[in-house]
């Protein structure tokens, strides 16, 4: 499974190097504006909404734990598939804050959890090992990607990168296929508590927040939408897993949040795609 996981990682962010125009890349990252903003809906705005909405609704306090933890980490590494050019969004913005934003979270979630997560809870991350899996798996073959992309004939880099495409989409499967069992069990260990629609309020104002932060462009405004709304289920998986949480909710509240705002994004992605104009 981890093995099926590591390929779903790498092959997207390579696929991804392969498409990266290094002159946009560059004017994104002097659009302050537009960083800032992504930054203070992922940080502040969502985390802010979901301890509100679960002191609010007295959401179990380790159901309460995982859904605050997910609001914390934004930086899914697969947004480049479900929010870039082929949702009308843009590619380059969708691979900065992947990055980015998953790199930020590292540092953010262990300094922020321990004042906003119920009961006190505290964990451990081993920052060196996560930031070299950070480099090894995302960083890396991004770059190379990249590289490789500058020396390759545009029609040729689009060939590459529609088998890295193919092989996604058959480790994408064979892991589903493996963990489907126990994330039904998970699922079902939240339904007939009121858990879900407490996770849908949360994911519904994440997208909806990403989208009016994007700003006038279209492109950056669907593909913010998305990257606020799916969170990085690795890294709170990664802490839920752990001693500290074993036997409890939380694990189960990370896999039930990923899958809701999963089927949440499924409508909004549908749509972009049939109303884009340009890529983007």
């Amino acid at each position: 499974m981890k093995l099926l996981a590591l390929v779903l990682l790498v092959t997207t962010m390579l696929g991804a190097g392969l498409q990266v125009d290094v002159k946009r890349f560059g004017v994104l990252l002097r659009n302050y504006g537009l960083l800032i903003r992504a930054l203070l809906v992922n940080f502040v705005l969502v985390p802010g909404f979901a301890v509100l909405v679960v002191r609010t609704l007295h959401a179990g306090e380790f159901v309460s734990i995982g859904i605050v933890l997910m609001a914390l980490a934004p930086g899914v590494p697969f947004l480049v598939n479900s929010a870039g050019r082929k949702q009308g969004g843009s590619m380059t913005f969708a691979l900065a804050i992947s990055f980015c934003f998953t790199a930020i979270s590292v540092v953010t979630i262990p300094l922020t959890a321990a004042l906003v997560l119920p009961g006190g809870s505290s964990f451990a991350i081993d920052g060196p090992a996560f930031f070299m899996k950070l480099g090894l798996f995302q960083l890396l073959p991004l770059v190379a990607g990249a590289l490789i992309a500058t020396r390759l004939a545009p029609a040729t880099s689009e060939k590459l990168a529609k088998g890295l495409g193919l092989v996604f989409l058959v480790a994408a499967v064979a892991l589903l296929v493996t963990i489907l069992p126990k994330l039904v069990q998970y699922v079902s260990s939240l339904v007939g508590f009121g858990h879900l629609w407490i996770i849908a309020l949360v994911a519904l104002f994440s997208g909806a927040s990403g989208w009016l932060f994007g700003g006038p462009d279209i492109a950056y405004r669907r593909t913010l939408s998305i990257a606020t709304l799916m969170r990085n289920v690795g890294i709170c998986a990664s802490i839920g897993a752990g001693e500290t949480f074993a036997n409890t909710l939380v694990l189960p509240t990370i896999a039930t949040y990923f899958v809701v705002s999963f089927v949440i994004s499924i409508p909004a992605r549908i749509l972009y795609a049939r109303t884009k104009e340009t890529p983007a």
